[in-house]
């Protein structure tokens, strides 16, 4: 038969600290870094809009798709960050 070892003192004690790190690293982000993330995607929108629509006047099409997709990647962001917020 084989010793099985029951954990000491110390070792519960590390786990228990560990466990509790990791209980205040996974917790929800703060209100302020979605605020912070919503103007980010805000502003990112914004300028991404205004490049797609100078892309469409002067017919580059590949950026023109590119700029339209960041722009709606950023808006969703922004939608998101401001249904966190709500």
């Amino acid at each position: 038969m084989g010793h099985v070892s029951t954990p000491s003192t110390s070792s519960t004690a590390g786990l228990a600290a560990v466990e509790g790190y990791l209980m205040v690293g996974g917790s929800a982000a703060r209100t302020l870094d979605y605020f912070g993330l919503l103007v980010a995607a805000s502003i990112m929108a914004l300028c991404s809009g205004v490049l797609a629509t100078l892309c469409i006047k002067y017919e580059l099409r590949g950026l023109a798709w590119f700029w339209a997709a960041a722009f709606f990647g950023s808006a969703l962001v922004g939608a998101y960050c401001l249904g966190k917020l709500l």
